[in-house]
């Protein structure tokens, strides 16, 4: 297994990152006084593991984003993790080999790359090794709906639309959010089965925002493209959902047929905000 990738952001914060195919995905390490914080465990293609244990010794508590591969695969590696009930059958989905290489000619299709691709030699097993989930068990999320690390409490936020069990978890002390797919710079996929509508995920959004304006969201720590990000992010995708909600019969985008069926895919120069 290849070492892990690690970014210390600060003294009790470390990110992880894995790129296997062609966007990289984030994990995040957050340790307090008592206990450490894992946020996603990626694809399980490199040693995290052991790079946690070079930074703390503490107990460590694992919370899913959501059920989707890239963020789910390697908790079998962990004995305490936790994930959003509403997203148990995304969860089976994406630990489902034949599904999962489903979604992989979909990638082709939108890239409007030849399918055979995924037959060639090196791209063939790649691909193999990021369509398998070794077993793993999970918990429904706390009840309380936090972590206590020990001087930093970590509140986890439900957060629909990319799946509707989405969960953002937010450091209090620190005022960072760490949004999952929710809020990515260059956009949010809704095109899913396990996907809200675009009502859903505009609540979603006004719910963010009104804690950013309260200052208890300060910086966004998505688990892709470019991180962090500012709190401006929420009112580009504010004003996308408005106009997607409101002129909708104005709006054409990009088409797609894939696998789990149509999708349409918005330019954000068309509409003035951010990608969806």
């Amino acid at each position: 297994m290849k070492p892990a990738v690690v970014t210390k952001i600060d003294e009790t914060t470390w990110r992880f990152s894995e790129k296997p195919l062609g966007e990289a995905v984030y994990m995040y390490l957050l340790v307090g006084t008592k206990r450490a914080l894992l946020i996603d465990t990626g694809y399980g293609l490199t040693d995290v593991p052991t790079a946690i244990q070079e930074i703390t010794s503490l107990p460590l508590t694992v919370v899913n984003t959501h059920g989707h591969m890239d963020h789910v695969h390697g908790n079998h590696f962990y004995s305490e993790v936790y994930l959003s009930e509403k997203d148990e059958e995304c969860f089976r989905r994406h630990t489902d080999k034949t599904y999962l290489m489903g979604l992989l000619k979909d990638v082709l299709k939108q890239a409007h790359l030849p399918l055979f691709l995924l037959w060639l030699p090196g791209l063939h097993s790649l691909a193999q090794k990021v369509a398998t989930a070794y077993p793993s068990k999970h918990k429904p999320l706390p009840k309380e709906m936090y972590v206590e690390l020990g001087d930093r409490r970590v509140t986890i936020l439900e957060t629909p639309g990319h799946t509707i069990g989405s969960v953002s978890l937010l450091d209090e002390k620190k005022g960072w959010l760490f949004s999952g797919d929710t809020t990515c710079q260059a956009g949010v996929l809704l095109h899913f089965p396990e996907s809200t509508d675009v009502v859903t995920f505009r609540e979603t959004i006004r719910s963010l925002k009104a804690l950013a304006d309260q200052g208890r969201i300060q910086t966004i720590y998505p688990c892709h493209q470019e991180t962090p990000l500012g709190t401006e992010i929420l009112d580009a995708y504010l004003k996308t959902c408005d106009a997607l909600i409101e002129r909708q019969n104005e709006i054409t985008g990009t088409r797609f047929k894939l696998d789990d069926g149509p999708a349409i895919q918005f330019d954000k120069k068309k509409i003035g905000g951010t990608a969806l």
